[in-house]
C-alpha cells in the first residue's frame, strides 16, 4: 500500500515522531514563522524537509521557497484542523526527516553548555533551547525526558532544536566529568537552592562553565550537586520561593553569557 503523505499530519495534539518509510524518524514544526525558518535551514543543507502542509494561500506564500524535493500538500483551513486534531489557524506545517544526533566528540569543544540530567515537561524543555541558542551557548547536554523532537518541544524551542547541538544519555553524568577533565579550570555550576550557594547577581561563571538544572519537581538532589563545584541561586522575593525551570535556566544563562 501507497503511503499517504497526510499520515504525518494526523492527530497532532501530543505527538512526538512519526516513521516515515523513506525517511526514518520524522517531526512537525508548524506556523510560517517556524515553518521558513525550516525551509532555510533545508535550503542551506543542514536538514531534510520532506514535505509542506499548507492553506490555498499559504501554499502560494512559500511554494518559491521549497528545497528540492520537498512536496507541496493543500488543503483547506478545516481539513487541516480535522487533520491535525485541534483548531488549526497557522496555515502552514512542514514535516521534516530527525536529523543524525551530533557527534559526541564534539562535546569536549562546548565552553558554554547547558545540562538537563533530568526534564519532564516538553514545553520547559523547548523553553531551555530556545534561551540557550539565543544567548549563544555551545551545546546541551540532556539525560531521561520529553523527546526533542516532539511537536510541543519543536514548537516552543522556535526551531533552536535543529541550530543548536543536543547530546543526549541515559546517564550524563560521566560525560560531564569526562568534559570537565578535557581543560583545566573547567567549572560545573548548579542552580540549587542550597545552603551556602552564591547570589546569582554576583556569580562570575568560569571561561568554560557547565550550568545544570534540576528537575522541575524536586531540583537536584544532594548526590548530583556532590558533582558540581558550586550552588548558584536567583534570590527570591515576594515569599516566592523558586522560578519555574526554564525562566530560571534563562537568567543564569545571560549571566554565563556576560549579562
Amino acid at each position: 500500500m501507497a503511503f499517504d503523505p497526510w499520515t504525518p499530519y494526523k492527530d497532532l495534539r501530543f505527538a512526538g515522531t512519526r516513521e516515515h518509510p523513506d525517511f526514518g524518524a520524522c517531526f512537525v514544526a508548524e506556523g510560517r514563522i517556524l515553518v521558513e525558518d525550516l525551509l532555510e535551514a533545508a535550503r542551506a543543507g543542514r536538514m531534510k524537509v520532506v514535505s509542506v502542509a499548507a492553506t490555498s494561500a499559504a501554499a502560494e506564500q512559500v511554494r518559491d521557497r521549497l528545497p528540492s524535493g520537498t512536496e507541496l500538500l493543500t488543503a483547506e483551513p478545516a481539513v487541516l484542523s480535522e487533520l491535525a486534531g485541534f483548531p488549526f489557524h497557522r496555515g502552514l506545517m512542514a514535516c521534516a526527516q530527525v536529523p543524525p544526533p551530533p557527534p559526541i566528540e564534539g562535546l569536549a569543544a562546548a565552553r558554554r553548555l547547558l545540562v538537563l540530567p533530568r526534564l519532564y515537561d516538553s514545553e520547559n524543555l523547548g523553553l531551555l533551547l530556545r534561551s540557550a541558542a539565543a544567548l549563544g551557548l555551545d551545546g546541551v547536554l540532556a539525560g531521561p525526558g520529553p523527546g526533542q523532537w516532539t511537536r510541543r518541544t519543536v514548537r516552543v524551542s522556535m526551531g533552536a532544536v535543529w541550530r543548536i547541538p543536543v547530546w543526549r544519555a541515559e546517564d550524563p553524568w560521566p560525560l560531564l566529568a569526562d568534559w570537565k577533565a578535557a581543560e583545566a579550570g573547567s567549572e560545573i555550576a548548579a542552580a540549587a537552592l542550597a545552603a551556602g550557594a552564591e547570589d546569582a547577581r554576583t556569580w562570575r561563571p568560569a571561561s568554560r562553565c557547565a550550568l545544570v538544572m534540576g528537575p522541575e519537581d524536586t531540583g537536584l538532589a544532594p548526590e548530583h550537586l556532590a558533582h558540581c563545584d558550586r550552588a548558584v541561586a536567583i534570590p527570591m522575593a515576594s515569599g516566592m520561593d523558586s522560578l519555574n525551570v526554564a525562566a530560571a535556566g534563562a537568567i543564569l544563562m545571560f549571566r554565563m553569557a556576560g549579562g
